[in-house]
C-alpha cells in the first residue's frame, strides 16, 4: 500500500473514534443523515451506548461500506473487549494452544499484514486475536487485509464467536442450508451461517439468497451488533442475592454473600461465570482453607493454573500440579471434560457474555432446595429461594483425592 493511500486510510479510522457531539457548529444537527433512516433506532443506540461514532461534520454515512478492520473494532468495543479490559489482559496472559494442556505452549497469533496499521497501533490486533474474534488461519497467508470490505460470512463468523458459538457451529459444517445460493457457502462457513441465522443476527434475502460474499454497510453492521448484544445481554444483572458457600470433606466452613460473580437468567435459568466461580473459590481457600491447602500438590498459586483457548473458546483450570487434574469449560457446549476424561453434562449450553465462560448453575423451573456439589467433579447445582431471591453455590475443595492419610 502506498504512503499517501496509509495515511487516508488511518484518517478515516480515526474519524471512526471521534464522537458525534464533535460535529462542527455548522451542521447544527448531530448525526443529521441517520434521521428517518431505516436503522436510525439502532444507530442512536450504539451511539450512545458509546462503541460507535460520527464522522467530524456530524454525519454518520449510514450507507457507506464498512472495512474488516472498523467492523472489528466496533464489535470489540461493543462487548467490552477493548484493549485496556481486564478481560483482554488476562486473555492474554493465559492464551495457550490447545496442546498446552501439560507443555504449557504459549498461544502467538500472527498476522502479517497488521504492522502500522491503527488497529494495531491502537491495541485492537491484539485484543482480537487473544479474544478468538480473529483467527490467523481464517485469513490467506494470515494476511488480514484490513481495509477490505467485510462480507456478510465474516460478519456471521465473528458475531458467532462473540456469542461463544464456534463449538456448535462446528458440529454442523458442510451441512447443506436453506438458501438458493447454498452452494456460494463454502463447507466451513456453513456452521457459522447457520448458527447465526437461528441467533438472528443474519437473515437472507426475500429472494431466499444468503449472498455469503456481499459487503455490507456502517448501518448494516451495527444493526447485526445490536442484535448480538440483544442475544448476549439476556437477563443480565438480575435481581438475585448470591451466597457462597466454602466446604471441605462435606463440612460448610463458611458462607457469605456475594456480588463478585457474574450472574444472568435466560430462559429461566441462571448462569454464571465460572471464572468468577473459581475465583471466589479460591480466595475462600487462601481465606478459610485448612491444613490441606499447604500440601504440595495444591497449585493455588501455579500462574499456568488458568488457560484461555481462543480458537477453540475453552477455559481450562489445572488444579493439581503432579496429576495435572483439570476441567475444560467451552462455549456453546453442553458438557466440559474433567481430568479423568469423563463429560460432565449441563442442561443447557454455556454461554458467553463479554468474553467469560457462563455456565448454567440453576434451573429456576426445577430448583433445587439445597446446593448440590460433586465430591470429585467440579459440579454446581444452586439451591434457589423463591422468597428471597437467593442463589446459594457450594464450593468444594477438591484434594481429599489425592491427599495420603
Amino acid at each position: 500500500m502506498k504512503p499517501m493511500r496509509q495515511m487516508v486510510c488511518a484518517l478515516l479510522a480515526v474519524t471512526l473514534l471521534i464522537p458525534a457531539a464533535a460535529a462542527s457548529p455548522g451542521s447544527g444537527n448531530p448525526l443529521w443523515d441517520v434521521q428517518g433512516h431505516w436503522a436510525q433506532k439502532e444507530i442512536q443506540e450504539a451511539v450512545a451506548a458509546g462503541w460507535v461514532d460520527g464522522y467530524p461534520d456530524g454525519s454518520f454515512q449510514p450507507e457507506k461500506t464498512i472495512t474488516r478492520a472498523e467492523f472489528t473494532k466496533l464489535l470489540l468495543d461493543a462487548i467490552h473487549l477493548t484493549p485496556d479490559s481486564e478481560t483482554v489482559a488476562w486473555m492474554t496472559e493465559t492464551a495457550t494452544t490447545k496442546d498446552g494442556r501439560y507443555s504449557e505452549k504459549k498461544y502467538v497469533p500472527i498476522l502479517n499484514d497488521m504492522d502500522g496499521h491503527w488497529l494495531t497501533t491502537q491495541g485492537w490486533t491484539d485484543a482480537a486475536l487473544y479474544s478468538g474474534m480473529v483467527v490467523p488461519d481464517d485469513y490467506n497467508g494470515k494476511n488480514f487485509r484490513p481495509e477490505k470490505e467485510i462480507a456478510r460470512y465474516e460478519i456471521a463468523l465473528m458475531t458467532d464467536r462473540a456469542l461463544g458459538l464456534v463449538y456448535p457451529a462446528n458440529q454442523y459444517a458442510g451441512e447443506d442450508l436453506p438458501f438458493a445460493d447454498n452452494a456460494e457457502i463454502l463447507d466451513w462457513m456453513k456452521g457459522y451461517v447457520h448458527e447465526a441465522v437461528q441467533a438472528g443476527i443474519l437473515e437472507g434475502y426475500p429472494d431466499n439468497t444468503f449472498r455469503p460474499n456481499q459487503t455490507s454497510t456502517r448501518a448494516e453492521a451495527v444493526v447485526m451488533i445490536q442484535r448480538m448484544l440483544h442475544e448476549m445481554e439476556q437477563g443480565l444483572n438480575p435481581e438475585i442475592h448470591l451466597v457462597v458457600q466454602y466446604a471441605e470433606e462435606g463440612t460448610v466452613l463458611w458462607e457469605e454473600e456475594t456480588d463478585e460473580i457474574q450472574l444472568q437468567i435466560v430462559d429461566n435459568v441462571v448462569y454464571a461465570s465460572i471464572k468468577d466461580i473459581y475465583d471466589v473459590e479460591r480466595r475462600l481457600i487462601k481465606d478459610h482453607g485448612t491444613e490441606h491447602t499447604n500440601n504440595p500438590l495444591w497449585n493455588i498459586n501455579d500462574p499456568y493454573s488458568e488457560m484461555w483457548w481462543p480458537i477453540q473458546q475453552i477455559y481450562c483450570i489445572s488444579m493439581i500440579s503432579q496429576t495435572c487434574a483439570f476441567f475444560d469449560y467451552r462455549m456453546g457446549d453442553t458438557g466440559y471434560v474433567t481430568e479423568s476424561g469423563l463429560a460432565r453434562q449441563f442442561h443447557t449450553p454455556a454461554r458467553a457474555l463479554y468474553g467469560e465462560v457462563m455456565i448454567p448453575v440453576c434451573d429456576l423451573s426445577h430448583p433445587d432446595s439445597q446446593p448440590q456439589g460433586s465430591w470429585y467433579q467440579d459440579d454446581w447445582h444452586g439451591a434457589w429461594d423463591a422468597d428471597t431471591n437467593t442463589l446459594t453455590l457450594l464450593l468444594y475443595y477438591h484434594v481429599q483425592t489425592f491427599v495420603g492419610s
